[in-house]
């Protein structure tokens, strides 16, 4: 297992830390994921979430405080692998107000379960 393969228990959650390049800016593999982590990058640290000042603890914090956030209302989808779960966490303090909306997997579907964070969408209010 390679350190990018590495899962980081969270509080109540698990995420891959390879995540972390993808969140920060760091994702070349494709011209769309480059833009798209860039965007989160540049958004992220408009949300006042800087990787160099302490930006993935706040991250993981935010990630943990989005397990008893609102859900996202049309956004739940449940396959064979699991059910997928969308919720917004509001943020305040950066440039700009805005929030993070963090998917979460529960495999089997079990809600019970610690789910695995599959991805995250900054958003920012104008």
């Amino acid at each position: 297992m390679t350190s990018s393969d590495e899962v980081i228990q969270g509080a109540g959650f698990t995420v891959k830390s390879s995540k972390f390049d993808f969140f920060f800016g760091r994702v070349t593999s494709t011209p769309t994921n480059t833009r798209r982590s860039l965007d989160n990058l540049r958004d992220l640290r408009t949300l006042g979430i800087d990787e160099v000042s302490g930006g993935k603890e706040k991250l993981l914090e935010i990630l943990a405080e989005g397990l008893n956030a609102p859900e996202v209302e049309g956004d739940r989808t449940i396959n064979e692998y699991g059910a997928n779960i969308s919720r917004k966490v509001e943020l305040r303090g950066g440039e700009k107000p805005g929030a993070i909306v963090v998917r979460y997997f529960y495999p089997e579907g079990d809600l019970d379960a610690n789910p695995q964070v599959t991805s995250i969408v900054p958003l920012i209010y104008q």
